[in-house]
């Protein structure tokens, strides 16, 4: 049995889903749909805190309620320029990448650079100087846990592939041999058996790797609250 590739998707959506951080970057996230800078729809005029403020991949509820964020029409459009940009250079790399898994890595990679490059100018533009240092230190953060994130799923779901794979092998041949349903049924449910302790294994990896992701959030937001509670000098 293979692990879906949205696995990998359903895991960052989990750290979505809790309002902890926004997604990681892929195929997906690049595709055209409500891409609202911070301060659109915000109901708070340039000010931008709470539910409102929203990034273009994700909503970060948490940063935005502790900033003093000011956005102006300028900043804004530059954010959705940017993005627009960095969405198309990816979809055009895809394309252009067809089944080579290397060559879509490196897009997805190129991808989150831009993007990354995009907020960080937003911020830039929009943050007090005093916040700019300790929200980029943040972000470093998130992005960090972001990607230990993806490679730990990756890497279980690898794992999981390998340790099934005689498994699956032995059900093929099962089935290849079966005459009769009861027979493919049998094959199926020796299948099942044989890969429930790699698939209990799985779950596991996947529930660390959330842990350790949510933990290295966690102490990113402790650090960011510390900071922004400390004076300039």
């Amino acid at each position: 049995m293979r692990a879906r590739r949205p696995v990998v998707a359903a895991a960052a959506a989990l750290l979505i889903g809790t309002g902890v951080v926004a997604g990681t970057a892929t195929a997906a996230s690049a595709h055209p749909r409500d891409h609202r800078p911070p301060g659109v729809g915000s109901g708070h005029g340039g000010h931008g805190h709470g539910e409102g403020l929203a990034l273009a991949f994700g909503k970060d509820r948490w940063l935005e309620s502790h900033v003093d964020r000011t956005v102006t029409p300028e900043a804004r459009q530059a954010l959705c320029d940017a993005l627009d940009a960095a969405r198309e250079q990816f979809r055009t790399a895809l394309e252009a990448a067809g089944d080579d898994a290397a060559a879509k890595e490196a897009a997805r990679v190129a991808f989150a650079q831009a993007r990354a490059a995009a907020i960080t100018a937003f911020d830039a533009a929009t943050l007090p100087a005093d916040q700019l240092a300790a929200v980029s230190a943040y972000r470093a953060s998130v992005a960090q846990a972001e990607d230990g994130l993806r490679t730990a799923v990756v890497a279980a779901k690898d794992k999981l592939t390998t340790s099934t794979s005689a498994a699956r092998d032995q059900l093929r041949a099962a089935l290849a041999a079966a005459t009769t349903s009861d027979e493919r049924r049998a094959a199926f449910e020796a299948f099942q058996q044989a890969i429930q302790p790699a698939r209990d294994t799985f779950k596991a990896d996947l529930k660390a790797a959330m842990d350790a992701a949510t933990s290295q959030i966690q102490a990113a937001r402790t650090a960011l609250e510390a900071a922004l509670a400390t004076p300039a000098a």
